[in-house]
């Protein structure tokens, strides 16, 4: 067996594969294909994707898509229904503050409370049939910013134990997935949890963890500075803003990286103690919350697993 790395620029963030397997750079060139394929079809920002046709039809009629496509915007568009935090239908709002690009900035007030109007998850119609969608508004646009990468690790990993992978990583940015076993004496992985608004790569605390998926939604990613203040990109459909919880950060850990994404995100919108609630029975799912305050809290499952490594930080626990 050999081990070999491939790191590189896609999905807007730094990717790094790395594999274990008797031909690993194969497995590597089936990764970067899959990625570009996934980036080409799911991005919104690319007017020949499929998202991006949905989009272009809002309001007119529905548009067929590949079924693969099509599971991962059902998914999408049926946990938003719940209204729980994560929103596929908001990219009106992702659009209008465009936070990460040049042209980044605070809109009026007026064209939030239009775009809000349009971010509506109910307003999406599915026709599982045709695998068809329909957004029922001109104006309505899809964006998978908060599921994409999940998705794309998970297909990934598929791709990868077909293939015979025993051992690998996929690195999406803030989005980790472990496959197999790790080269340690206890088999267990090590996944740093970023410290938020340091270098990359500095963690403020370790998991150790048997393979699965660790998933980090953290305003410290992208921002936009003006009038005296930074203005991230977590946006909360409800008002129309960057979200304020006095969170900074949620790790959420589970074997399943596009499950794992979806709840950093609820989970961030929520809080401890109401996520902690609103986590379905059976879900296997764990959480590591960091506040402004460099406080961090762990859910039950976690707390045998994380070794803080930061001091200017400090381990709670729940009232």
């Amino acid at each position: 067996m050999t081990r070999a790395t491939r790191s590189y620029f896609a999905l807007g963030t730094r990717v790094t594969l790395t594999v274990e397997h008797p031909r690993p750079e194969a497995q590597l060139a089936r990764g970067a294909a899959l990625i570009r394929d996934y980036e080409n079809r799911l991005s919104a920002n690319l007017p020949s994707s499929e998202i991006a046709r949905i989009n272009q039809m809002a309001g007119v009629q529905p548009v067929a898509v590949d079924p693969v496509v099509y599971r991962l915007v059902r998914e999408a568009v049926l946990v938003s229904r719940s209204r729980a935090g994560f929103n596929a239908a908001i990219g009106p709002l992702v659009q209008l503050w465009r936070i990460g690009f040049e042209d980044a900035q605070i809109p009026e007030r007026t064209a939030i409370d239009s775009c809000r109007e349009l971010s509506d998850p109910d307003r999406i119609e599915l026709d599982d049939a045709h695998s068809s969608v329909f957004l029922g508004r001109p104006g309505m646009k899809l964006d998978l910013g908060a599921i994409a990468k999940g998705w794309i690790a998970d297909a990934i990993k598929q791709v990868w134990q077909a293939e015979g992978v025993p051992s690998g990583v996929i690195d999406l940015g803030g989005n980790v997935l472990t496959l197999g076993t790790a080269p340690h004496a206890d088999r267990r992985w090590r996944v740093g949890v970023q410290a938020p608004f340091a270098q990359r790569g500095r963690p403020l605390g370790v998991l150790s963890l048997p393979a699965c998926s660790v998933v980090t939604s953290g305003v410290y990613e992208r921002s936009l500075e003006a009038r005296g203040r930074a203005w991230h990109h977590i946006l909360d459909p409800r008002t129309g803003y960057p979200l304020e919880t006095g969170l900074v950060a949620v790790t959420a850990v589970s074997s399943l990286s596009t499950t794992a994404e979806i709840w950093s995100t609820i989970a961030f919108f929520n809080g401890a103690q109401a996520t902690e609630q609103l986590v379905p029975p059976g879900l296997k799912i764990g959480f590591v919350f960091i506040s402004g305050q460099r406080t961090v809290q762990l859910s039950s499952n976690l707390a045998d697993a994380f070794e803080l490594v930061d001091d200017s930080y400090r381990v709670v626990t729940p009232d």
